[in-house]
């Protein structure tokens, strides 16, 4: 009897994929863990926390240069998400990573905003921003108004998560408060 395996590429192997145009540059994909995923479309809630949480951080002290949305983030060799919003370290080159998307390293936090991801947000994109070493991963779950909190990355997994309801503040990186509440209207 056959046995049946999964083909896993790498992030070279994806890249070249995309240059040769067979996956389309509108198709919303992401490779994670070797997989290419096909991710579904924002909807206009989903939209709306994610401009409200980057209003937020531009509010609470964060630079434009140093919020990004909706672009990809370089783990490993064969994961590349492309995050709602996260928060990166200037690129030492002072070119804003023109010459390559940011690496884990410079990332300091996170964000997916789940509206229809829940679960994989939750399982396996957070493992793999753990294993990457993403010290803060958030996602927020516009559907029950609350932000789950991954900090302390060991070995693959966050060693603390916290859920918070909209009532509470959560920490950033530069030591300022984000009022959960802020990003949710309903």
């Amino acid at each position: 009897m056959a046995t049946l395996s999964t083909r896993l590429f790498t992030r070279q192997e994806y890249h070249r994929i995309l240059a040769a145009g067979i996956l389309g540059p509108d198709e919303n994909i992401e490779l994670l863990e070797g997989q290419i995923l096909s991710m579904p479309p924002q909807g206009p809630l989903h939209a709306a926390v994610v401009r409200r949480l980057l209003q937020a951080l531009l509010a609470l002290g964060y630079p434009l240069g140093q919020l990004i949305s909706e672009q990809p983030i370089a783990l490993e060799d064969n994961s590349e998400p492309v995050p709602d919003v996260f928060l990166v370290e200037p690129d030492p080159a002072g070119l804003d990573y023109e010459d390559g998307h940011p690496t884990a390293e410079r990332v300091l936090l996170v964000a997916e905003v789940s509206a229809s991801t829940l679960n994989l947000d939750l399982s396996t994109k957070a493992r793999a921003y753990a294993r990457a070493g993403i010290p803060v991963y958030w996602v927020i779950d516009v559907e029950a108004a609350r932000l789950f909190e991954h900090t302390q990355p060991t070995a693959g997994v966050y060693q603390s998560v916290v859920l918070h309801d909209r009532a509470a503040t959560v920490s950033l990186p530069n030591g300022a408060g984000l009022e959960v509440g802020q990003l949710f209207r309903r």
